[in-house]
């Protein structure tokens, strides 16, 4: 119970204990992902020594068990998400008034727009070209170079810019109580939502690919014509455009789970191939 909840610190965070809390996180965040709430126990978990630092056990509870909501995002660039909650976390253990549901809010807001911008960078871009460099390096004679230089130029870069934007989002953090005052929390919110389409609607126009195969005859003897190269030209990618919105339906109106419809899509994928509709 909240009565029962006693701060034992009035200190700040330390800078030792801010770079403990950084490594922490980027070394056991993915330590323990679940269906249920995927990186949700990592988030618990690395939280400990900021909980254990201002609050007694019944404090240290109710702190894991704020942190322990779904959440899912890309690794390094989550950095951010993790700094702002440490900042709002020692805010609130501080006496500021940060409530709980303020610090559910935009960890969960924020999933979304940072996992996308993540994935993008880190897991499309950088990743795949440190890669190539390495492939380069090693060579058909097996050289260590490549091994060498990826685990160096990975560490390195990934590491300096987790830092970099846990640094950032801890100092957003510690200024959450002024910056989402009165209704400056729905206007973030609703800039970072809107930040999240923008980058779900780029991902779905690079990524998302559905064509059709079939073809008409006008006369005999003439060439077929593409209904694909008719759709196109009246608005590209259509297709598309309706499986991600259909996708969308099913998901948020119909309550469907992404696994039914993972399998859903892929079952229909087959039959369609097998028609020679695709």
């Amino acid at each position: 119970m909240e009565e029962n909840v006693k701060i034992i610190s009035s200190e700040p965070l330390t800078q030792k204990e801010l770079k403990g809390l950084f490594w922490r996180y980027n070394l056991f965040y993915s330590f323990c992902i679940n269906f249920e709430n995927w990186h949700g126990c990592g988030y618990a978990y690395d939280m400990i020594p900021l909980l254990k630092k201002y609050y007694n056990k019944e404090g240290q509870k109710r702190g894991m068990q704020r942190h322990m909501d779904f959440h899912n995002n890309e690794h390094t660039t989550a950095n951010i998400v993790w700094g702002v909650m440490v900042g709002m976390e020692e805010q609130k253990a501080l006496g500021y008034h940060v409530e709980e549901d303020m610090i559910r809010t935009t960890k969960s807001a924020l999933m979304g727009p940072v996992a996308g911008i993540g994935d993008s960078l880190v897991q499309a871009t950088i990743l795949p070209l440190l890669l190539s460099i390495a492939i380069s390096l090693t060579g058909e004679s097996y050289s260590p170079l490549g091994t060498i230089f990826y685990l160096i130029a990975s560490g390195l870069i990934l590491f300096s810019y987790g830092y970099f934007l846990f640094k950032q989002g801890y100092r957003f953090g510690r200024n959450a109580v002024t910056m989402l005052a009165g209704g400056n929390l729905k206007k973030i919110q609703e800039a970072v939502q809107l930040f999240g389409v923008i980058v779900i609607g780029a991902l779905s126009a690079n990524y998302v690919k559905f064509k059709t195969a079939l073809a008409f005859t006008a006369a005999k003897g003439a060439d077929p014509t593409k209904i694909q190269d008719i759709l196109d030209g009246i608005f590209p990618n259509m297709l598309s455009l309706f499986l991600v919105l259909f996708s969308y339906y099913l998901v948020s109106k119909k309550k469907m789970s992404m696994v039914k419809l993972i399998l859903i899509l892929g079952a229909a994928t087959i039959l369609f191939a097998l028609a020679g509709v695709m």
